[in-house]
This record gives structure tokens, C-alpha cells and sequence, in this order.
């Protein structure tokens, strides 16, 4: 039986790698769009969804303005390295630091919520294994 929290370990590792890979996403998408210009009534309806998937993927909206991008690089730094020092504090056998690594984890996952990060399923697996986490209990020794 294993002495460490391996579930809930490997579930927030794997919610920060995609946390990480949707943060270089979107990065790119604020790097190379510009705002759109057009108002909804100057849309042509044969290229409506065209406008529209560009916003999506244009990092929405944070191309809006210089200020949005910046918090949200902030507050991207800010979940991958929770993200990171907490799931790393899970993979002990200590259940203090087991604990306070998952709800380190869970501030992370709650903060990148908002902004669906990770595509989503990278939060709800940092959610998860934050739950695994705090819910983990050491197995007994049977001497």
C-alpha cells in the first residue's frame, strides 16, 4: 500500500500541465490578434462566424487592452506556480504538508475557474485531486 497521496498527486500534476498549456495557448492568441473593430451591427451575417471564432481564439477579451493582458499574465504565473509548489507539497508522506499542499492546489484551481484555464478539464482536475488531497488519510501500519 502506498504511503503517499499518488491519486490526488498525479490528478493535480496533470490539471497544472494543461494549466500551463492553455496559459502558452492564449498567450500566443494575445501575442499575434488585435481587437476587433467592428460593432455587432457592421457584421456581415456570411461572416458572422468567422468574427466570432476569432474573437474565441483571440484570447477574449483580453486583447481588449494592454491593462487585461497583464492581469491576466499575473494571474496566470500566479495558478501555475500554486499549482506547481502545492502538488509538489502533496507528494510527501507528512499529512501536514500533504494538506497544505491540496488546499494550495485548490486556491489555484478556484482562481483559474473564472477564466476557464487548463480548457477546463485542467482546473476540475486540480479540483479533484485538491479534494483527493485534503480528504487523504496514511494507511495504518499493521505491525
Amino acid at each position: 500500500m502506498e504511503n503517499r497521496p499518488v491519486a490526488a498527486y498525479t490528478l493535480a500534476l496533470v490539471g497544472v500541465a494543461l494549466q500551463g498549456v492553455a496559459a502558452l495557448f492564449v498567450l500566443y492568441m494575445v501575442a499575434f490578434s488585435s481587437a476587433p473593430t467592428t460593432t455587432w451591427r457592421e457584421i456581415n451575417p456570411e461572416h458572422m462566424m468567422p468574427w466570432m471564432m476569432g474573437r474565441w481564439m483571440g484570447g477574449y477579451p483580453y486583447t481588449y487592452h494592454l491593462l487585461w493582458s497583464l492581469i491576466w499574465l499575473i494571474s496566470a504565473a500566479i495558478v501555475i506556480a500554486l499549482g506547481i509548489y502545492g502538488a509538489m507539497l502533496m507528494n510527501s508522506t507528512q499529512i501536514g504538508r500533504v494538506r497544505m499542499g491540496a488546499t494550495l492546489v485548490l486556491v489555484a484551481s478556484i482562481i483559474a475557474f473564472p477564466t476557464m484555464w487548463g480548457f477546463m478539464i485542467g482546473s476540475l482536475l486540480m479540483f479533484v485531486g485538491s479534494l483527493l488531497g485534503l480528504t487523504w488519510v496514511p494507511p495504518r501500519s499493521q505491525t
